[in-house]
């Protein structure tokens, strides 16, 4: 008899961390003790309150594997950015910006995206954006940039135009289904790898291209008009009923461990509950 897998699950009375972006409540929380162990002081020092001892913090990642963490972390933001933002539909656009010659200054395409709205604002009002810089296996940078209109009419940008605009290389246009989860979709074409076999058979290696992200690098940027996620914490059952839900089983959960700098093993849960309403107005009552 095989038995059951069990879906991992947050206790009501535990503290989480929780985020609303979109429909979506996501909440976290660990199974590990949680003591501060450090004081963080003034001119990037911390203090270890065991030892009293201070320590210089270190600002720059040791080896591949934190670089890799950094960026996973970085992309579990964007995701709650884009969901909160962008749902698909006529008055969004997802935009690819290349370059013709290899360009390996990210610095510089920054400066050359910046210059190509300011150009696109000219010519198309209400617009805000979220763009993500995208590295290749040569080292060379392009672009991905989700773009909306605020008034919600349809965005229309005819391809020419926006090469044009561009000037750097070639652009590809599509527009966005709501069906196609943007987030999903966004987060998956910027962290997968293409190793195509030359025989029209599409292979992609699952997060591999997270790894050819430098270290130190700014991987998406956006405009002011863009609303960023809400976060609280508290106790689950107090956040549940913040937003009204009633049901305790989550459309999503998971397990994740990590060790602690001690060789202490941590377990976090993380639970998302889609499709759910706007908080509720504590003062209604």
């Amino acid at each position: 008899m095989s038995k059951e897998k069990q879906i991992p699950q947050i206790f009501p009375q535990e503290i989480v961390k929780a985020y609303y972006y979109g429909e979506t409540l996501e909440m976290t929380t660990s199974n590990g003790l949680h003591t501060q162990t450090i004081q963080i002081l003034p001119n990037h020092q911390y203090k270890i309150l065991k030892t009293g001892k201070i320590m210089n913090m270190n600002l720059r990642s040791e080896n591949r594997a934190d670089n890799l963490k950094t960026v996973q972390v970085t992309m579990r933001r964007l995701r709650r950015l884009i969901t909160n933002n962008f749902f698909g539909g006529k008055s969004e656009l997802w935009l690819t910006l290349t370059y013709a010659t290899l360009m390996r200054d990210s610095k510089q395409a920054y400066v050359d995206f910046k210059k190509f709205m300011r150009k696109l604002r000219q010519r198309y009002k209400n617009l805000e954006y979220i763009v993500v810089i995208e590295p290749q296996a040569s080292g060379s940078f392009h672009f991905h940039l989700l773009l909306k209109r605020t008034d919600s009419k349809q965005l229309q940008i005819p391809n020419s135009e926006l090469s044009r605009i561009w000037g750097q290389g070639f652009t590809k246009t599509k527009r966005l289904k709501s069906s196609d989860k943007v987030a999903n979709y966004v987060i998956a074409y910027v962290s997968n790898l293409d190793r195509s076999d030359g025989e029209d058979k599409k292979k992609y290696i699952k997060g591999a291209r997270l790894h050819l992200y430098p270290k130190g690098i700014r991987i998406y940027r956006y405009s002011r008009g863009i609303k960023k996620p809400s976060s609280m914490r508290g106790f689950k059952k107090d956040i549940m009923d913040k937003f009204e839900i009633s049901g305790t089983i989550s459309d999503f959960s998971r397990k994740t461990m990590h060790l602690t700098d001690e060789g202490k093993e941590v377990v976090y849960i993380t639970e998302f509950f889609n499709n759910i309403g706007k908080e509720k107005d504590e003062q209604d009552g």
